[in-house]
C-alpha cells in the first residue's frame, strides 16, 4: 500500500497537488482542529505527512540490508 501511495503521489502534477491540498485543508479546517491556519498549508502538511509515513513503512519493511533502498529512502526523506 505504501508503494502505491508513493506511486500515486509521484504522478500528481503541481497544480493537482495544490488543489488537493486546498480540499484536504478545507476539510481539516472545518473539523475545528486548525481554525487559524490557511487551508492550503494544512493540506500540504497533510500530504507531506502521507508521503513521509509511506516512506517510513517502506524503509521499515526493507530493513537496513538494502543499500539502494536506504539511499532512495534518505533521498526522498531529505527532499520533502
Amino acid at each position: 500500500m505504501a508503494r502505491q501511495i508513493l506511486s500515486a503521489v509521484d504522478e500528481v502534477t503541481l497544480p493537482q497537488r495544490v488543489a488537493a491540498g486546498v480540499v484536504i485543508g478545507q476539510a481539516l479546517a472545518e473539523s475545528d482542529h486548525f481554525p487559524d491556519l490557511k487551508t492550503q498549508v494544512i493540506g500540504e502538511l497533510w500530504l507531506r505527512d502521507l508521503e513521509l509515513t509511506a516512506w517510513r513503512v517502506l524503509h521499515a519493511d526493507h530493513g537496513s540490508d538494502d543499500p539502494a533502498g536506504r539511499t532512495a529512502f534518505l533521498d526522498a526523506w531529505t527532499s520533502v
